[in-house]
């Protein structure tokens, strides 16, 4: 009998096949545009999961990076001081202090994906100095996308498709503070399961923004894409191997 979480990844499986299509090759209708809010909830919900598991005496910490991410991003919208100056514009669900409320999903599913996705790597502090390194990854592909789609507008620019650097600065010292608290408090999983979904869950994040890159011709997102698989792949082999 499937749990929970195991109907949320299917449900999440079926939005990111249709979402890959609809989203990456610009073929979602304006009508359609919740569906970005859905997709959000459910990777955020299923990331939920995994820290629900390895934070048994810290789970505390998943409303922290809800609540906390969309404060910190009011924070940013309102004084340009942290992420650089920048506007939201498309729906992405219901305003809380001048950010949409997905952003607190968003930042589940970016926080729990990477966290799972370090432990393909085995050394000491890897999620204090891995994890804020993946989120970083992670918003390579995220933030060209979203600027091309008009998700939000910069009103300053930079080297990198015209984003601010202070951007990228801005997302790590904000998952470097969540990922103080979660590798205070971590317990390894004994849901590999769930671990390796949520691995998973790291690239089909870069596949829908680096395909989506891709057709709106930034094929340099792209390549961040296939970085991440490649680094999954060998990664992956090698502690098969080990094991």
């Amino acid at each position: 009998m499937k749990s929970f979480h195991d109907r949320v990844w299917l449900l999440f499986i079926i939005w990111f096949s249709c979402g890959i299509i609809l989203v990456g090759f610009s073929l979602l209708p304006p009508w359609l545009e919740w569906a970005n809010a859905v997709f959000l909830f459910l990777s955020g919900t299923y990331a939920a999961f995994y820290l629900w598991h390895v934070l048994p005496r810290g789970r505390w910490i998943i409303p922290l990076i809800f609540f906390g991410s969309i404060l910190i991003e009011s924070f940013g919208t309102h004084t340009g001081l942290l992420f650089g100056a920048y506007t939201y514009m498309s729906d992405f669900g219901p305003m809380v202090f001048g950010v949409p409320i997905t952003m607190g999903p968003a930042w589940l599913s970016v926080m729990g994906a990477s966290l799972a996705f370090s432990k393909l790597f085995d050394f000491r502090y890897r999620t204090l100095l891995l994890v804020p390194l993946f989120t970083v990854w992670l918003d390579l592909a995220i933030d060209p996308v979203a600027a091309v789609k008009q998700y939000w507008i910069w009103h300053e620019t930079g080297m990198y498709y015209g984003i601010p650097g202070q951007n990228f600065f801005g997302w790590y010292v904000t998952s470097l503070f969540f990922s103080w608290f979660i590798a205070k408090y971590e317990e390894p999983s004994t849901d590999h399961r769930l671990e390796h979904n949520n691995q998973l869950l790291f690239l089909m994040l870069h596949l829908l923004f680096g395909v989506t890159a891709w057709s709106n011709g930034l094929h340099g997102v792209f390549l961040i894409t296939l970085s991440s698989i490649a680094v999954y792949l060998l990664r992956h082999r090698r502690q098969r191997t080990v094991n």
